[in-house]
């Protein structure tokens, strides 16, 4: 089948390990936020996750909602609970192992509508290692979904470049999906942290990546970033006038922070036909994707049309609503 549109970008939710997780922390493991957000909040948010989940677990909803969104396929992505990076390390391992079995398991179902991505125990690299070559070389999965950090710590410490070699060797994506937000206690009103806090996220791990040396350690990674790359787009000129005049911003790097943009791949999610735009200029040409962020509500529930608002030339719409991505993915 030829694949017209993918959505880089859709949460799945696996029942078991929820309650597998529950039975160790029966808050840690639903919610997103691990200190929390405030009461309005999670007031809305109970209200909308019965919704969320069940369409994140029902991969018949699932696959309903896809087609009348107008796209062929989906990557599967776990969403940020499933990472379990809270758990102790030999805990975390089984419960992402079940995650990846399950989506697996959805993947060999319908290989036409599916590609999955692997969730591992970032906690302890060495079994995060062995989960994503288990996961890639005998479950078939075709990339890693991770967060923006682990617990608080940022991948650029060396305890995390045993992981990176994996990947690259691997020759799958990392997709980077915020999590955990830093300065929850400054954006905890008005779902803040959601707004600001995930693109920011976004942003200072992609900084990490650059100004570390890891990229130029690793240069064949392809790393995805969720929200049209947070507000990255939006900074790479002050980041590279920081790094001319600051010299503990490029010590450990070799080039320019545009220079890396090439190891980036971003999603179309911003909402106005505008700013997609902007996104699309700046970044290379080929590393921008279809995503919509199902099923929250901060997705974008038509992302092809919102394609196609931003792009008047129809010659562009088949690479970024599936080309790109299917490149990516090596499908």
């Amino acid at each position: 089948m030829e694949v017209k549109a993918i959505d880089g970008h859709r949460h799945i939710v696996v029942p078991e390990a929820v309650a597998a997780g529950g039975k160790l922390d029966k808050t840690r493991s639903v919610n997103i936020y691990p200190s929390g957000v405030n009461q309005r909040s999670e007031e809305v948010n109970r209200q909308k996750s019965g919704g969320w989940d069940r369409k994140m677990a029902d991969m018949e909803e699932n696959l309903a909602d896809l087609r009348a969104a107008g796209m062929d396929m989906g990557v599967l992505q776990p969403t940020q609970t499933m990472f379990f990076y809270w758990a102790e390390p030999a805990a975390a391992a089984e419960l992402t192992r079940m995650v990846n079995e399950f989506t697996a398991g959805e993947v060999r179902k319908r290989p036409e509508s599916w590609v999955g991505l692997a969730t591992v125990p970032l906690q302890d690299t060495e079994r995060a290692v062995r989960e994503l070559e288990y996961a890639v070389k005998t479950l078939g999965l075709s990339g890693v979904v991770m967060g923006s950090n682990v617990n608080g710590r940022s991948f650029d410490e060396e305890a995390f470049i045993p992981y990176f070699a994996k990947v690259e060797e691997l020759g799958i994506p990392i997709f980077i999906h915020p999590n955990n937000p830093a300065g929850l206690e400054r954006i905890n009103n008005y779902y803040l942290a959601n707004f600001l806090g995930l693109p920011l996220e976004s942003t200072i791990t992609a900084t990490h990546l650059v100004f570390s040396g890891l990229l130029d350690r690793f240069p064949g990674l392809k790393v995805c970033l969720s929200h049209a790359g947070g507000v990255l787009p939006f900074l790479v000129g002050r980041l590279e006038h920081g790094q001319a005049e600051r010299p503990e911003a490029r010590e450990l790097c070799a080039h320019p922070f545009s220079y890396y943009l090439k190891n980036f791949y971003v999603d179309t999610i911003t909402f106005r036909p505008d700013t997609l735009r902007f996104v699309l200029e700046l970044m290379p040409a080929g590393h921008v994707f279809l995503g919509t962020d199902y099923p929250y509500d901060m997705a974008d529930i038509d992302p092809v049309g919102a394609v196609k608002a931003a792009v008047k030339d129809k010659a562009q719409w088949p690479p970024i609503l599936g080309g790109n991505l299917a490149a990516v993915l090596g499908l």
